[in-house]
This record gives C-alpha cells, sequence and structure tokens, in this order.
C-alpha cells in the first residue's frame, strides 16, 4: 500500500487481534518510528519516545503481565485459552511474544505540564501517525492499555526510568489469519457533526 492515498489509508486502519510470523524489518520499523516523530506536540516539546520490543522472552514476560491486566478489568475471570486452529495465529492477547514487534509508547514528565487529563493531547497524535504509517505500509496495529494495571512491573520489565511514563502498547505485523486492514464500520458523519452548536 506505499504511495496510497491518504484518505484510503485512514479507513484501512482498524485494530488487529491477529499478526502474521512474517519479519517486520528494522528499515520499515524505522520508517514507522520516524513518521510518528512528525506529529505536532504541545510547545513542540516533542515529550515521546518508543520502545521497539523484538525479543521474544521480554514479549512473554509483558503478555503474561497483559493477562493479569485484563483479569484485574474482569475480576476473577481467566482469559480464554489460545486458538488452536492450524495456520492460524493466536489473538495477540493470548501469545503476544508471537507478535512481530511490540512497540511501548513512553511520555517524558515535566513539571507544569498541565492537567493530568490531557497528558494524552502530547503523545497520541505520535500514537496515530505511528498507526496510519503502518497502515499505508500494509501492516496491523492496535492501541492498548490494559496492561496498566500492571504498570509498575512493565516499567521494572522495560527498565522505564522514573521520569518517563507509559502512554500505550501497539502490537505491530502484517495481519494474520483471517484479520485484514479495512472494512472497519463507523456511525454516518451526519450523527456526531453539529454545525456551530450541539
Amino acid at each position: 500500500m506505499a504511495d496510497a492515498n491518504f484518505f484510503d489509508v485512514v479507513r484501512s486502519q482498524r485494530g488487529i487481534r491477529r499478526y502474521a510470523p512474517d519479519e517486520v524489518s528494522d528499515d520499515v520499523v524505522r520508517q514507522i518510528i520516524d513518521a510518528a516523530t512528525w506529529a505536532p506536540s504541545g510547545s513542540n516539546r516533542q515529550p515521546w519516545h518508543f520502545i521497539v520490543i523484538r525479543d521474544e522472552e521480554i514479549k512473554r514476560q509483558l503478555g503474561d503481565l497483559y493477562k493479569e491486566g485484563m483479569m484485574t478489568l474482569g475480576g476473577t475471570k481467566a482469559p480464554k485459552p489460545p486458538t488452536n486452529e492450524p495456520g492460524v495465529p493466536p489473538i495477540f492477547s493470548d501469545d503476544l511474544a508471537s507478535v512481530p514487534v511490540v512497540v511501548m509508547v513512553c511520555l517524558e514528565k515535566w513539571p507544569a505540564r498541565g492537567r493530568d487529563n490531557l497528558l494524552g493531547a502530547h503523545i497520541f497524535p505520535a500514537v496515530q501517525n505511528l498507526m496510519l504509517a503502518a497502515a499505508a505500509l500494509g501492516l496491523g496495529t492496535r492501541l492498548t492499555t490494559i496492561w496498566q494495571h500492571k504498570n509498575v512491573e512493565v516499567m521494572a520489565l522495560l527498565g522505564i526510568p522514573d521520569t518517563v511514563e507509559t502512554m500505550a502498547m501497539i502490537p505491530l505485523g502484517y495481519p494474520g489469519g483471517d484479520e485484514h486492514l479495512g472494512g472497519g464500520k463507523r456511525k454516518p458523519i451526519d450523527d456526531v457533526m453539529h454545525f456551530d452548536r450541539w
């Protein structure tokens, strides 16, 4: 999908749950992260850091913490067991180690940066750039924050300093199984667009 029309790329992006085992090259990852760094940020601080995780053991441990976070949200309900269908990759939350690349997006802390509920304004434009760049190159992504229920352990696992906070985890790879880019459903624009007043 290289050289795709911007509006086609926007419509192709969707949350991908299964990833093919195909390798994602360092050059492609760098191209995607570079696109993320061209996003706007408050006062052009560019307070972002991107941890590109390929190590299978680190991804496995991160996946275990992710599952614990899911259980925190759902009480004592354990995650569903992985699908063992031949040729169908597992859902990323069942086996994060099988995802080719996981990107942890982090935000630098600084004093007097404004209300905490506005933190996303400093980082999520970069996250969206990352996800759109991936879609333009035919790769799938999914924005998730469930692991934050185990944030202390995630920070320790990834060696993240106290001067930085985790904001988003993004699995990255080519869609696998029956997953594909595009075809997401959206509300009609007239249901969400208002002129001058609500």
